[in-house]
């Protein structure tokens, strides 16, 4: 009887598993994170400051990006909060009343923020303008120079000098969820080969762009068969391609094989013509063909 009830109780176990991996749900998760940049500045030559600020990302040399943060003076280390705009060789700093600083940042957060409500802005309590040394693609070389304002007397910002700079990091995750388990995510960018092209773009002088989305997934006796489709833009002087990569995970998700396959290419020397070819990447045979499944989207 006892043997029976074992053997009932790891039928239901083996099954229960057996049913939990065929329900899997696997998603890409896009996302940037923005490390905070620290530099350190005078004011008026005599009132040493701090400067914390997030820089999010721009797409080219001519666009312009949001930066927020907070300044301190030295002496005091009282935090002012700092909503702003910056270029690749400048940004401008304001310092609003509590108020329309928190609506600015609601703004920024619900993603309806335009550089134009700042760039008009009048109602600041103190403004920081800062231009740092930069070569353009042009080959032209700003100057270093800063000022602070509040709208009554203007000081200059000197010694300013970065102590630890950094730009928004591009992510993207292949999320695979269980029911009643944490999920598994594991870093696409990585898995493709393609970290270092694209963790990092601004500033790009190809002002690189990457779309990942999942496209098919199967179950396989060793794990899982994964279908990546991808787009780029803009890559190097190559021009505009998209197509495949295809990922072998085995039962603990972990990469045993990948493979790349370009499947539509726009070259920018001749951009009326466009062809599509069919080229292999990396050595392997299209798997895709055979069993596969669209993936599950979470409700």
């Amino acid at each position: 009887m006892k043997q029976q009830l074992w053997t009932l109780i790891l039928f239901f176990i083996l099954t229960t598993l057996a049913r939990a991996d065929d329900s899997i749900v696997m998603r890409v998760d896009s996302f940037q994170s923005v490390k905070q940049s620290i530099a350190t500045a005078r004011i008026a030559d005599k009132y040493p400051i701090t400067m914390g600020l997030k820089f999010d990302e721009i797409r080219c040399y001519d666009n312009v990006g949001f930066v927020t943060g907070w300044y301190i003076y030295d002496k005091h280390q009282q935090k002012i909060p700092l909503i702003g705009l910056y270029h690749h060789g400048f940004f401008d700093l304001f310092q609003f009343p509590p108020k329309r600083h928190a609506a600015l940042m609601q703004a920024l957060r619900d993603k309806t923020l335009q550089t134009e409500d700042l760039e008009t802005a009048q109602e600041y309590l103190e403004r920081l303008e800062v231009t740092h040394p930069w070569t353009a693609p042009d080959g032209r070389v700003t100057d270093r120079s800063g000022t602070w304002s509040n709208g009554d007397k203007t000081l200059a910002i000197t010694q300013f000098e970065w102590k630890a700079q950094f730009a928004p990091e591009n992510n993207f995750e292949l999320v695979i969820e269980k029911a009643n388990r944490n999920p598994h995510r594991l870093d696409l960018l990585e898995a493709i080969g393609q970290a270092g092209e694209y963790r990092i773009t601004n500033g790009n002088l190809a002002c690189a762009f990457l779309k990942l989305s999942l496209t098919q997934i199967a179950p396989t006796k060793a794990g899982w068969n994964v279908l990546l489709s991808f787009s780029r833009e803009s890559r190097r002087c190559s021009g505009d391609d998209s197509g495949y990569f295809s990922l072998k995970l085995d039962h603990s998700y972990r990469i045993v094989a990948r493979n790349g396959y370009i499947t539509y290419i726009a070259t920018n020397a001749e951009p009326s013509e466009t062809k599509a070819v069919q080229t292999h990447l990396a050595r392997g045979i299209p798997w895709w063909r055979g069993n596969m499944k669209r993936p599950v989207t979470p409700e």
